[in-house]
């Protein structure tokens, strides 16, 4: 009867630093436990039930970890950085730019680099990427 205590008490620790570190390993750990405490209920010796729950962890964490690491890659969807959805946004000119100049996108101002030509004010141009802390433009309608 004690070594069932002993096994509940491992099944919940298990689970407790599975939530706590949002791994999901830890938690076929507690498989393991339940089933040596199942092991105790037939009076299986406490070495018997030691093998069963090693036994019974190495099968699940082989099985069912990889499986779980599969289906959660699938569900997280990536969130864009901020600055990654002005990519393509097209913008008026306020002043000349040449190569470099600074440009307002939702009252933050961004060092801008012009990779084509000349893009006068009032001209639109295009954002096409982001290269370190400045976003790459160009002038609209240019290949």
């Amino acid at each position: 009867m004690a070594s069932i205590i002993i096994w509940i008490i491992i099944a919940a620790l298990v689970v407790i630093i599975d939530i706590t570190t949002s791994n999901f390993l830890f938690s076929f750990f507690a498989l393991g436990a339940i089933a040596a405490m199942i092991s105790e209920i037939f009076n299986a010796t406490v070495g018997t039930q030691i093998i069963i729950f090693l036994i019974v962890n190495l099968i699940t964490v082989a099985i069912g970890y990889p499986l779980t690491r599969k289906s959660l890659k699938k569900k997280v969807e990536r969130l864009p950085l901020m600055e990654e959805k002005y990519i393509g946004v097209v913008k008026e000119a306020e002043e000349d730019i040449k190569e470099e100049g600074r440009i307002k996108l939702e009252g933050i101002y961004w060092g801008i680099k012009n990779i084509g030509d000349e893009i006068k004010a009032g001209e639109k141009f295009k954002i096409i990427s982001i290269e370190g802390i400045k976003l790459i433009v160009k002038k609209e309608g240019e290949n």
